[in-house]
């Protein structure tokens, strides 16, 4: 029996108990029914295309014997051989039985997938344990191999570990997901980053981005002693240095990161970046770095994370391949101190912008992030001032298509802006930045046409799009527009201008274009380099090393590969190229150098690939071919063709096979083959199609385009564009094969960046990390082993492995590895000549390895990686156990001295533990009761809070059992009725969709709800009818049947029944009430009885609503519903009047009617229409206003909740009716208020003068004047006899004087002032606050009135007072003069006498109530009329005015006037004054009044003059009102000041309207 090989996988069956192996499933193996091996396919296609690619399986059954052999043949069997055979074949399945690891077999996959395979012992079987638990370091695995690192990958990507060490290679594989670790923390937390900054290289950390950025860290390179473990330690800190290092000095590091488009290499730089700064951050808060114009910063740190999302921005785009991909590339040095290992600078060198994007870009990719973060991100005014605000639809640039804006640019863009910012850039200058991106896409939307000489000028259309293009870039438009469409030529010395076609017109254009895009780009990187490298300076660090962070754009191929992918993979061949050479060549040279024994490996060279690109060892090259393609004439479609049949003629040979004689890697294709060629990569081969290659190659840059930019009006632009000259400046230096005619094309650049960043990555020590895309589709959890195997291979990794495996990977000096492995050597050893070869056979016989495990070249040891940890951990070994013979003895020698110093301490503590023993118990005690007091406590908190809880879990169970029982006990039967309606159309939905399990759901929950609303259905007069109609059935069919025991109880509740139909009268019987109750109001109304109105507008309120109440329990059909609606709507209207809005419009027109009737002096009238209007003044009472709803509202919302604080829910339902009725009633009478048109109060009135003019009254003092003016013309007139003219006169004094009744006078607007003072003063002790308001608004216009009058019309003087019988009273001065008025109250004041001006003497008692005011007459003394005779009463106004009224019946109205005009105010016989001081209290002139039966007392002052009136209504209002004391308050503080005073000789007529 055969037994299995050692090492590999040995699994016990459950059911057979035999070993299982398993294998790796080669599907190049497989065979179909046939037995026949497939053909007609490429073997490696079939390998790439298995999706069970080199997963684990397990054999099922041999197929020898099926009679199938190893290679795939039937073994026919003759008839006459079949008992032989038969023989055979058991003696052979036994043999199988026990081996069934060679021939064709049956397989079968984890998933349970079987396949026929032809051999089996040419799959490779797993090794248990490695292959099973998926390495972290395949070089630790027993047998490497594809199938081994593919499944190592497959199983640690499935548990989501993406990172596979393959010795200093780490194997990165783009998970498309956010990974997290177990207990939730992400990957790249900051925990994770100081796991890894340890740099122990014994850690058991799974391999990580940090941990390789770790290793190239200074500080773990230099302060730590280099482990034999760590590959490149003996490189890093090396005797041959580079670049002038001293020897033993650290080398520059880079990290170079690799692989396909889409595979993670942006994400892996930025988490590398922030690993470096975060590790070397500084605890302290320094003051942060300054930017060149001296603003204050961000710090270092940040610096350098914000470089990269912002060069994303203005260098990444979305391909087809990957949604972040690079489209330049970019080599960042991060500069650190050897010394503190401190970040001290930085500088990012960009290689070569991919320009064409910017103008073109294939169906399915983007153009820069930049122009659709600023289209997504930027406010509606920055896009509409960059004239962006039409979308991308509107950009040529942009593909002209639409697209909508993604939260993920528009957050991107926001971190643009910060990080610009945090780099120091001013918010004006990320604006014109952005503004120079804006110009980019309108230059694109410029076109032109030809004209009739078949020149190029600019469309009309687009004229727009070139004037804002240099707006935004601050240039002449016609200079810009010049360089466009002329191109100088120089000849002789002499400059010509030749005009462009419409073709090169476009190409300039997309020439400049390309050109200050670039310049944006590389000023951003200038400006980022300046940000960073200032710090450095400012420090003065001597000792500076970097670490290089390459990203740049991976390997491509579509299915239509262009220009641009010929550059992209041109630039990874070379880095392939410097891959291959460090790993490979530079390994093998030193294994020579050093005399190694050492087997060399075949690794695949790309070098002949990149000479058939670049051209070199004879060979032109490609791109050489292409830039020479420019020359000559014909169109760019010809130049193609010309270049393409160059390319053949060079390299190819017969189509669709390599030249023998020619280039290898040079394939022409069988069709296509005057616009296509094939290129045979490192990573397989790319065809190529070569439409615009040569216009591409080529930048139609004239000198006349590049200076334009010094001509800027904008100083950052200026800067912006300078930065094309230096980088043409570099490019001519560099490029000698520079033609003048043809310019510099873009494939010469790029070879010459390339260069410059190949030499840079030459004198670093590179760190390489390999990005492998799991799957095409960027799908996370998907692992395409065929696509993966293709990237392991055409990366070398398997090469790279293998010679790290197979060679010594670890190497030292020969002094260095003696002083650290020579502790483990004995004493006997050492003696004699101990050298590196003594320590290597000793340690080889002690460790029994040979010489293959390790070898001594001439200045360094080799080792492979086993017996180096072997050493390594022995030499740990060997330090431990000197360090604990040490320990011991400096144990005994501390015990032997401690033990005095012990027993000394005893004795003391002996003595100080009795003194402490009393002070620990008494505070044990004092604690236990401090701890008794406070479980005491917290028992009886916990106790309360137990109540509490099991009271509220009760009230919820409570709440929840009535819920089950009834799932609708916490709603009305309204509620129920509106579930109800809202269920049925579902359920006809149902039944409509044959939806029938739904609507059998339905149906049951309906008739829930209908027996819910039967249950609270309210008593109503019908349901009680129904009742005793079910009730009169019983007790009739209980008779019939003569059973008289039921009939008993039936007769009793029939007549409970019945007595209820007066608690529940019919609808019928309602409505009848409600009518009868409007009747009554009607009629109490239409009788003027005002209280029993009242009552009868109660009665009405509860009969409505009775039959409200009854109509909603009962229900009314819609036609009864809408007539008592627009019945109720209408409500109940008192002689035509229905809401406080009309009452009060008729009250108004009322009241202007009376005042009409006045000025007419139509007193009948007036006391007519007073009456009728009192009469509607009345019904107010029936008209609440809006304010009076307004406080019935709030009053019911507070008597409503009043109700509910009480749980009191009947009332407060009672209430929230009669709030929705005032409500409804408040809503209509404000609707009426709106329909009110408002009153607009002329400012001035006018009159037309005889002669056509018209004049204009604002005052009352201008009319008067006018009308005296009026009055002398009249008179003039008529001494002229123009009686004719006269009568014109006579009519316009008429109209002047109805003006009168809109101009107040002086005293008319005080009065209207002290009324609506009045007023206002009661609506606010009444709470009427809205009142107020409108009433102090009038008295503002009021008072601003009366000031007008009296500037216009200065107050009069008052009349003399004078005392009715004295004789001897003479015409003085004025009041106003200060005359002396006597006449003190005798019941407080001794009596005085006071002397007028004239001499008279005023009685010391004058007469009660007389009150005699004088005037001057023509002659200046007082006329004989003016004695007591003349005096009338005042309380004879009234009657003399109703006579006055009436006498128009029977005098003519001119001589009515007369006689009016011509009475005196002496006539009407007024009271004697009563007569008081200014300091009498108000309780002196009170009681004077009542025992003189006075209306009022004048008031004068000490020097006697009038000082004011007081009346009863001041007393009222300033005293009653205030609660003031009567006492101690003088007449001065009550008084109304400055009364106004009439002559005994004026018009009695005149003084009742002042009056009035």
């Amino acid at each position: 029996k055969k037994e299995a090989p050692k090492g590999r996988a040995k699994a016990v069956d459950l059911v057979t108990g035999k070993t299982v192996v398993e294998y790796f499933f080669d599907p190049t193996l497989v065979i179909d029914d046939a037995n026949k091996s497939k053909k007609g396919q490429n073997p490696n296609d079939i390998l790439l295309n298995s999706k069970h690619l080199f997963v684990p399986c397990k054999i099922i059954k041999s197929l020898k014997e099926d009679g199938t052999s190893n290679n795939g043949s039937n073994n026919s069997n003759t008839g006459n051989n079949k008992k032989k055979n038969k023989g055979k074949k058991k003696r052979q399945s036994m043999e199988d039985a026990s081996d069934v690891n060679s021939g064709p077999a049956l397989v079968k996959t984890a998933d349970g997938t079987l396949y026929k395979v032809k051999a089996v012992h040419q799959m490779a079987a797993l090794t248990a344990p490695d292959d099973y638990i998926g390495m972290k370091d395949v070089l630790h695995l027993a047998n490497v191999s594809e199938a081994s690192l593919l499944h190592t990958l497959r199983v640690r990507y499935k548990r989501d570990d993406i990172y596979t060490s393959a010795g200093p290679i780490l194997i990165s594989i783009n998970p498309y997901k956010l990974i997290k670790k177990f207990d939730g923390e992400s990957l790249y937390s900051d925990d994770i980053m100081m796991s890894y900054r340890s740099g122990d290289t014994f850690t058991d950390e799974e391999p990580h981005l940090f941990q390789a950025a770790s290793n190239t860290h200074l500080m773990d390179s230099v302060h730590i002693v280099p482990h034999l473990e760590d590959d490149d330690h003996d490189v890093m800190v090396d005797g041959d240095a580079p670049l002038g290092q001293a020897p033993g000095e650290p080398r520059n590091q880079s990290i170079i990161i690799s692989g396909e488009s889409g595979a993670g290499k942006t994400e892996a730089t930025k988490y590398i970046m922030k690993y470096l700064a975060r590790i070397t951050k500084k605890k302290d808060v320094h003051e942060g770095l300054r930017s060149p114009d001296g603003k204050i910063a961000s710090s270092l740190e940040d610096r350098v994370l914000s470089s990269n999302p912002l060069l994303e921005s203005f260098g990444n785009a979305q391909t087809l391949r990957n949604d972040n991909s690079s489209r330049f590339g970019k080599f960042i040095h991060i500069n650190f101190s050897t010394d503190s290992g401190a970040i001290v600078g930085a500088r990012i060198s960009n290689y070569l912008l991919e320009k064409t994007r910017i103008t073109t870009q294939i169906d399915g990719e983007r153009n820069y992030h930049i122009f659709y973060q600023l289209l997504a991100g930027a406010g509606a005014e920055t896009l509409e001032k960059l004239g962006m605000d039409g979308g991308a639809s509107t950009f040529r640039y942009l593909g002209s298509k639409t697209v909508e804006k993604s939260e993920k640019d528009a957050s991107d863009f926001a971190e643009t802006l910060d990080c610009l910012a945090r780099i120091g850039l001013a918010t004006g200058d990320q604006q014109t930045v952005f503004a120079l991106a804006a110009a980019v896409l309108h230059l694109g939307n410029v076109t032109f046409e030809q004209d009739e000489e078949h020149v190029a000028k600019v469309c009309e259309d687009t004229l727009p799009s070139l004037q804002k293009a240099c707006e935004l870039m601050g240039l002449e438009q016609e200079a810009v527009t010049e360089a466009i469409l002329t191109k100088n030529l120089s000849i002789n010395g002499k400059t010509i201008k030749k005009p462009s076609t419409v073709a090169m017109a476009e190409d300039k254009r997309d020439a400049f274009a390309k050109m200050t895009y670039s310049c944006i780009f590389l000023w951003l990187v200038k400006s980022i380099n300046q940000t960073l490298t200032v710090a450095a300076k400012n420090n003065g660090e001597t000792k500076v090393g970097f670490i290089g962070v390459l990203d740049i754009y991976g390997f491509e191929t579509f299915e239509v590969n262009g220009y641009e992918q010929l550059l992209i993979n041109y630039c990874n061949e070379k880095l392939q190229r410097h891959f291959n050479r460090h790993l490979f060549e530079v390994e093998q040279n030193l294994y020579s150098s050093e005399g190694v024994d050492w087997t060399y490996i075949t690794f695949n060279d790309n070098r002949p690939c990149l000479e058939l690109i670049e051209g070199g060892s004879g060979t032109v090259g490609i791109l050489n071919t292409l830039d020479d393609s420019y020359a000559g004439m014909g169109t760019s479609a010809e130049k193609d063709v010309k270049f393409v049949n160059q390319l053949h003629k060079l390299f190819g040979s017969g189509t669709g096979t390599k030249k023998k004689d020619g280039h290898k890697y040079f394939v022409t294709p069988k069709f296509g083959n005057d616009r296509q060629f094939i290129i045979v990569h490192y990573a397989g081969e790319v065809r190529y199609t070569v439409d615009g290659f040569v216009e591409r190659n080529m930048e139609s840059l004239t000198n006349e385009l590049k200076d334009l930019g010094a001509s800027s009006t904008v100083e950052l632009a200026k800067s912006v564009f300078s930065c094309a000259t230096s980088d043409q400046e570099v490019t001519q230096k560099n490029d000698t094969r520079r033609s003048s005619i043809r310019g510099f094309s873009v494939a010469s650049q790029f070879k010459l960046s390339l260069q410059a960043l190949v030499e840079d990555l030459e004198r670093t020590q590179p760190h390489y990390i390999r990005c492998i895309k799991p799957n095409l589709r960027k799908a996370p959890n998907s692992f395409a082993a065929g696509d993966i195997l293709k990237q392991l291979r055409y990366s070398g990794m398997m090469e790279a492995i293998r010679i790290r495996r197979e060679g010594y990977a670890l190497r030292e000096d020969h002094q260095s590895f003696y002083n650290r492995f020579s502790v483990l050597l004995g004493p006997a050893e050492i003696e004699g000549e101990a050298g590196i070869e003594q320590l290597v056979n000793v340690l080889s016989k002690r460790l029994n390895v040979t010489d293959a495990d390790w070898q001594i070249g001439h200045s360094k040891i080799f080792l492979r990686h086993d017996l180096s940890d072997k050493l390594e951990r022995l030499a740990a070994l060997r330090v431990h156990t000197a360090a604990r013979t040490i320990s011991r003895f400096g144990k005994f020698v501390l015990h032997r001295r401690l033990s005095k110093l012990l027993v000394a301490w005893a004795r003391f503590r002996l003595v100080m533990l009795k003194k402490y023993k009393r002070v620990r118990a008494a505070t044990k005690i004092a604690s236990f009761h401090r701890s008794r007091m406070e479980v005491q406590r917290y028992r009886a908190d916990r106790k309360s809070v137990i109540t509490v809880q099991s009271l509220q879990r009760r009230r919820v169970a409570i709440q929840r059992a009535r819920k089950i029982r009834d799932p609708y006990c916490d709603m009305t039967y309204q509620d129920i009725k509106d579930l109800l309606e809202t269920e049925k159309p579902k359920l006809d939905e149902a039944v409509n969709a044959k939806d029938f399990k739904k609507a059998a759901k339905l149906e049951a929950k309906i008739d829930e709800i209908n027996k819910a609303l039967d249950e609270r259905e309210p008593m109503t007069r019908k349901k009680l009818e129904g009742l005793i109609e079910k009730c009169q059935s019983s007790l009739d069919d209980a008779l019939k049947r003569k059973s008289y025991t039921e009939a008993g109880p039936l007769q009793e509740e029939l007549d409970a029944l019945i007595a209820q139909r007066k608690d529940l009268p019919t609808q019928e019987e309602l409505k009848e009430a409600v009518k009868t109750a409007e009747a009554n109001l009607a009629e109490a109304v239409k009788n003027r009885d005002f209280a029993g109105a009242a009552s009868s507008q109660t009665a009405l309120d509860e009969a409505k609503a009775k039959y409200a109440i009854a109509k909603e329990a009962e229900g009314a059909d819609d036609e009864g519903g809408e007539a008592e609606a627009e019945e109720e709507k209408q409500g109940v209207a008192i002689d035509g009047i229905e809401s406080r809005a009309d009452l009060e419009k008729e009250i108004g027109k009322m009241q202007a009617d009376v005042d009409d009737a006045i000025a007419k002096k139509d007193f009948k009238g007036a006391s007519a229409l007073q009456a009728s209007l009192d009469e509607r003044l009345k019904l107010r009472v029936f008209f609440p206003s809006v304010e009076e709803l307004e406080e019935q509202v709030s009053e019911t919302k507070k008597k409503m909740d009043q109700c509910i604080s009480n749980k009191d829910f009947t009332g407060a339902e009672t209430l929230h009716a009669d709030l929705e009725k005032i409500e409804k009633l408040l809503e209509a009478e404000k609707a009426k208020e709106a329909e009110k048109p408002a009153v607009a109060t002329p400012s001035s009135f006018s009159v037309t003068l005889i002669d056509g003019e018209t004049k204009e009254f604002d005052s009352r003092h201008d009319l008067e004047e006018a009308i005296k003016e009026t009055k002398t013309k009249q008179n003039d007139a008529v001494a002229a006899k123009e009686f004719k003219k006269a009568e014109a006169i006579q009519t316009l004094i008429e109209s002047m004087e109805k003006l009168r009744t809109n101009l107040p006078t002086i005293d008319d607007l005080k009065n209207d002032i002290k009324k609506k003072q009045a007023e206002m003063k009661k609506a606010v002790e009444e709470k009427r606050f809205s009142d107020a308001e409108a009433l102090d608004k009038e008295i503002t216009e009021l008072e601003t009135k009366l000031s007008k009058e009296k500037e216009k019309a200065p107050e009069p003087v008052a009349p003399e007072v004078l005392a009715s019988k004295s004789p001897n009273v003479s015409s003085g001065p004025s009041l106003k003069s200060a005359p002396t008025v006597g006449n003190r109250s005798q019941t407080t004041k001794p009596r005085m006498s006071a002397t007028l001006v004239g001499g008279a003497k005023v009685p010391k008692t004058p007469p009660r109530g007389s009150l005699v005011v004088t005037a001057k007459t023509p002659s200046g003394r007082k006329d004989a009329s003016d004695d007591v005779s003349d005096t009338v009463s005042v309380k004879s106004f009234k009657s003399r005015a109703s006579k006055v009224s009436k006498g128009p019946a029977k005098t003519p109205s001119k001589k009515l006037d007369t006689m009016a005009e011509s009475r005196p105010v002496s006539k009407l016989r007024p009271k004697k004054p009563l007569i008081s001081s200014t300091d009498d209290s108000v309780l002196a002139i009170t009681q004077m009044l009542a025992s003189k039966r006075g209306d009022a007392s004048l008031i004068v002052s000490n020097e006697g003059g009038l000082a004011g009136i007081i009346t009863d209504t001041d007393i009222t209002r300033r005293l009653v009102a205030k609660n003031l004391n009567a006492a101690s308050t003088s007449a001065s503080a009550v008084m109304t000041p400055n009364p106004t005073c009439v002559s005994t000789t004026d018009s009695a007529i005149d003084a009742m309207s002042t009056m009035v």
